[in-house]
Parts: structure tokens; C-alpha cells; sequence
């Protein structure tokens, strides 16, 4: 698995970033072609990740997806 990660170009303390995967390096890197500007960047994750809005709670980076709608609104 193939993934990109675009992060907000300031830093704040609201950290979130997007992930997005890929099958193929074919595939990413066709994507990547396409981008008029230089906002995505390869990650090198061992693990494996999912596609999708990531915030910082708790210490911790969770998928925006899997957080109650409570704790979203004090990230």
C-alpha cells in the first residue's frame, strides 16, 4: 500500500492532515503528476493506514471518521 499525506501548511493547534492510499506506485505517482503544486508528500508508514482526514487527540493522530462529533468540535 501506497500512501500521500497533504498537512496544513500552518501549524496550529488544530493538527490535521489527509491521507490519501494508492494499490500501486503506478497509481500514486499518476496522481501526484497531475497536481499543479508540490502540497502532497510520500509517507514511509510501516503500518497500515487508511485514506481519509486524521486529527490530533489525546496524544494521538485518529481517523476524523471515528471520533464522536463531541470531541471533533474541541480538536
Amino acid at each position: 500500500m501506497y500512501a500521500i499525506i497533504k498537512s496544513p501548511k500552518t501549524l496550529t493547534s488544530r493538527m490535521r492532515y489527509t491521507v490519501k492510499t494508492f494499490k500501486t506506485a503506478d497509481a500514486m505517482h499518476k496522481f501526484l503528476n497531475k497536481q499543479p503544486n508540490n502540497d502532497w508528500r510520500s509517507t514511509q508508514n510501516d503500518e497500515p493506514i487508511k485514506s481519509g482526514t486524521y486529527a490530533y487527540a489525546g496524544g494521538q493522530y485518529h481517523n476524523v471518521k471515528s471520533l464522536d462529533p463531541s470531541v471533533l468540535s474541541h480538536i
